[in-house]
């Protein structure tokens, strides 16, 4: 007894001894090594919890008793008898393998390590079906396992499949598994789970309590000792469960999910580091379960179908179908979470299976299913409850992209035809009105009832059109695509409003609509327009232009030839442009259509200056004015566009004091409005006004603070443009030093650009 005491506190001080020795003893008790690397070094803080483990198996061990796995040791001699002990309770394991292939999460690790350090007792790891939320966990309670000695239990709770376990089954089995005898495992939950508790009061075990339905089951099953640890996962968020600290999982990177295709898939995947890979991933929504399906498909496959299956992943109506290999399932592990829901739930989520994107206002999710705002508001509260969505700002929720292409799979099966087109023209009906109050916004007008559009629209929208066109709603997508157009012109990438006009136009040309047809087909010129494909643009526009004699198309045509016109004159085909423009300005005027007719003699105008024209300039121009104030006075940058154009003309004609009145004019307003754009065009062309008076040195100033406007508006062709004048002024004084420092600058921003013809041109002024 003596003998046992000692060594108990010998190994007791242990924790306060280095670390080595306390987890030598740790191994000589024990039998077993040291904590994995993942303990080491962000974990430091667990190494007196490892001594605090080492100390326990020790007094075990001088006690008598031997760690499982470990062989008796033979005696030298003859045994002397010993009193008999009673049974130690057993040691359980009860942990399932980790997975294979485990990728990243390094950043929710250390998170749980944290928490480990902090004292938490129970520690909840939430997320949506697929966040690979049970294999961070297992890995977890592996590489922990040493550090609680008096057991690792393991319960899988059923959340996810909507069959859970009785409570009392699942105490019964761990009261088993910790040496309970027959009679302590039945009886009533309130017994059991006092059994439960008191057994593992005073020890250290660890508890995993995977797939928890909600957080009144998982109360039921946690430890009572102070040094126990419950690791908890499930598909509700647990707010109801405060006595564990929350871990959310999202999706992963994407650089660890490209890791994660490599290392399933195998030679099948190709490099981590390609197009098809990153399509791949992408698609699969970065989830780890996805990934890994995708993964197994291409490994099933002959080696180089990467490419062919992040083709057919990208059609989204296939998707939930080909993410499936042997026992990974996708579209398994959602339906699961859809069927727990309840009626009106499942309602709300099959109709937003109609919204194009996984974005979702209040406002159209109440349009789509047909609800009050508060209604929708708490059903997607539900929602993002049972992590499938998440709020993103006050008003708006995100669906993980699966789980909408789920809702609209589930829309398409569990709803009639007439309520699903009453869906989508509810949505189509909420957007438009969204739409024409983005153009409110632009004209300076207050929008009610609609967020400002970002990016999501400008892919959602054109989408959102083409399953309307699907759905037989062809005036609807028309009414939504005429409402969003003003605003998709504005944005960079023009190749989702080219797609949208082309639904359109095959919807028009099936129901004969020749005015439809004309605008999706000027709709469509201008997309190709925007993207600088102008051959394109203008074969659409001419066949715009060509439905003219049909009368139901008549009050377009002046707006088609406009357009039609202006891209003409980009593409320098400038006698073309001339007969459109002007035929355009003269059906504006005879159907009394001022507003457009200002705008015809806007584009005359800036024609007949690139044409060296500029009486006719002035005369367009000075006609255009007057209409343009009367239209758009609440638009300060046209009207500043019109009085630069106007100053260049008078300028180029001679007139530099009513050119210089216009130009100083347009500059107050561009300042005004802080468009730095056109402040450097218009201080361009005051220098050169100042060198045709022959005043060089003004000139240069006014070309450097241009030089200047156009840096802050990163607009590389102004940089270039004023650059050189620049250095065309300071060679005219004299200063071929200072100009071949500009000219050098103005090269490298043609040669950024891709124009090597100009650079090649500022180039050759070097040699001078």
């Amino acid at each position: 007894m003596l003998r046992m005491r000692a060594t108990a506190v010998l190994v007791t001080g242990s924790a306060l001894l280095p670390v080595p020795l306390a987890l030598a003893l740790h191994a000589a008790a024990c039998g077993t090594s040291a904590p994995s690397p993942l303990l080491d070094p962000p974990a430091s803080f667990l190494w007196p919890l490892a001594a605090a483990a080492a100390a326990g198996a020790a007094v075990r061990l001088a006690r008598g008793r031997r760690p499982r796995g470990v062989p008796p040791v033979p005696a030298a001699g003859p045994a002397a008898p010993t009193p008999a002990t009673a049974p130690s309770p057993p040691e359980p394991s009860e942990l399932p393998p980790p997975v294979d292939h485990f990728t990243g999460r390094t950043a929710e690790t250390e998170a749980l390590l944290r928490l480990v350090r902090a004292g938490h007792r129970a520690i909840a790891v939430t997320g949506a079906p697929g966040t690979g939320k049970s294999a961070l966990a297992v890995r977890l309670a592996h590489e922990l396992g040493p550090l609680f000695p008096d057991g690792r239990l393991y319960a899988e709770l059923g959340g996810g499949h909507g069959e859970p376990p009785p409570p009392a089954a699942v105490l019964s089995g761990f009261l088993a598994a910790l040496g309970a005898p027959g009679e302590e495992r039945s009886g009533t939950v309130a017994d059991l789970t006092a059994r439960f508790r008191g057994r593992t009061a005073g020890r250290r075990i660890l508890l995993l309590l995977d797939d928890a339905a909600d957080a009144t089951q998982a109360r039921a099953l946690l430890p009572a000792g102070e040094h126990c640890l419950a690791l908890i996962t499930s598909r509700d968020a647990l707010r109801n469960l405060p006595e564990a600290a929350p871990v959310p999982l999202g999706p992963l990177t994407e650089a660890d999910a490209l890791a994660l295709l490599a290392a399933v898939g195998g030679a099948a995947a190709g490099s981590a580091d390609t197009d098809h890979a990153r399509t791949a991933v992408r698609t699969c929504g970065l989830l780890p379960l996805a990934v890994r399906a995708a993964a197994g498909v291409s490994r099933s496959q002959p080696a180089g179908r990467l490419p062919a299956l992040a083709a057919r992943l990208t059609a989204e109506r296939d998707r939930l179908h080909h993410l499936r290999m042997d026992h990974l399932a996708v579209r398994a592990a959602f339906e699961t979470a859809y069927a727990a829901f309840g009626a009106a739930d499942r309602a709300l989520l099959r109709a937003l299976g109609a919204c194009p994107a996984g974005r979702v206002t209040v406002r159209i999710a109440a349009a789509v299913a047909d609800l009050d705002p508060a209604e929708a508001r708490s059903g997607l509260q539900r929602l993002a409850d049972a992590q499938l969505g998440r709020p993103v700002g006050p008003e708006a929720y995100r669906l993980h992209d699966l789980v909408r292409m789920l809702a609209a799979e589930r829309l398409d099966h569990e709803t009639a035809p007439a309520d699903r087109r009453a869906a989508f023209a509810r949505i189509l009906a909420a957007c438009t009105e969204d739409a024409a109050a983005q153009r409110s916004r632009a004209q300076g007008s207050r929008a009610q009832g609609s967020r400002v559009w970002g990016a999501a629209e400008q892919l959602a929208v054109p989408r959102l059109v083409r399953a309307a066109v699907r759905e037989g709603l062809p005036g609807h997508a028309r009414a939504l695509a005429v409402a969003a157009d003003p605003w998709l012109a504005g944005r960079p990438g023009q190749d989702p409003r080219a797609a949208m006009w082309t639904a359109v136009l095959e919807a028009a040309r099936r129901s004969g609509e020749q005015g439809w047809a004309e605008q999706a087909l000027r709709g469509l010129g201008s997309a190709y327009a925007e993207e600088g494909r102008l051959d394109q643009a203008v074969d659409h526009l001419r066949m715009a232009a060509g439905l003219g004699p049909h009368a139901a198309v008549r009050t377009g045509q002046a707006t088609t030839r406009r357009l039609l016109g202006v891209v003409l004159h980009d593409a320098g085909r400038y006698e073309e442009a001339l007969r459109e423009l002007n035929t355009a300005a003269q059906d504006c005027r005879e159907a009394g259509d001022t507003e457009a007719e200002a705008e015809a003699l806007l584009r005359l105008g800036a024609l007949h200056l690139d044409r060296r024209r500029p009486d006719e300039a002035i005369d367009c121009l000075e006609r255009a004015l007057p209409l343009l104030a009367r239209h758009r006075g609440g638009d300060p940058v046209a009207l500043a566009d019109t009085r630069r154009r106007l100053g260049t003309a008078y300028a180029q004609a001679g007139g530099l004091v009513p050119g210089e009145r216009h130009l100083r004019a347009a500059l107050a307003l561009y300042r005004r409005e802080g468009q730095s754009a056109g402040e450097g065009r218009a201080l361009s062309e005051l220098g050169r006004l100042e060198e045709r008076r022959g005043a060089h040195g003004a000139g240069v100033e006014l070309h450097r603070a241009a030089l200047a406007a156009f840096e802050h508006a990163g607009l590389g062709a102004g940089v270039a443009s004023s650059a050189e004048a620049v250095g065309d002024s300071l060679l005219l004084q004299g200063d071929p030093s200072g100009a071949g420092v500009e000219y050098r600058r103005a090269a490298d921003a043609h040669r950024l650009l891709g124009d090597h013809v100009r650079e090649a041109e500022v180039r050759r002024k070097l040699g001078v």
